[in-house]
């Protein structure tokens, strides 16, 4: 029995000592929680600096502000609301949006009521480049084909365009 008592002894202050650094090494700091955070907050800041954009687009529509429209449209899709003048300086034909923006705003069924509706997050086929589809909802009812969504893009540049412009343009 007396050497039961020492070996038991040990045993007991063993467990006691591994028992107590245990339970610091399963304690979790507050801030060891996974961090999915910043990705969260990246896709929210995403949208809504695409909802701005496409607000801002919207109002261009209604003004016919030329210079806010096109500067919302990236410069390749500016073929689809552009007015062909002649710059007799140069002897060259050039293509503005800016001046053709307010016909293109004409012919934009429902703009005066629609709203930005939901938002929805995604990327192109390989995933590198943010893409937002912003859902049109037309408060009132119109006449005509009106668009369901605005789809823009995060450029390299940090700002949202649209690369695909909607139908619009002078109507019938």
């Amino acid at each position: 029995m007396r050497r039961l008592a020492p070996c038991a002894l040990m045993l007991i202050l063993a467990l006691t000592a591994c028992g107590g650094d245990s339970d610091k090494a399963t304690e979790k700091p507050a801030d060891s929680r996974p961090d999915s955070q910043p990705e969260t907050g990246v896709e929210d800041e995403n949208k809504a600096a695409a909802r701005t954009a496409a607000e801002d687009f919207l109002e261009a529509l209604r003004t016919g502000d030329g210079e806010v429209g096109c500067a919302l449209i990236d410069e390749e899709a500016h073929a689809s609301v552009t007015l062909t003048t002649m710059n007799t300086q140069a002897a060259t034909m050039e293509e503005e949006c800016e001046p053709a923006f307010p016909t293109y705003a004409e012919g934009f069924v429902g703009a005066d009521v629609a709203k930005i509706g939901g938002i929805e997050m995604g990327t192109d086929t390989r995933g590198e480049t943010p893409i937002a589809t912003v859902d049109l909802v037309y408060s009132d009812e119109v006449e005509g084909d009106t668009a369901d969504d605005l789809l823009f893009w995060l450029m390299d540049d940090g700002e949202w365009r649209i690369r695909t412009v909607p139908f619009g343009g002078l109507t019938g």
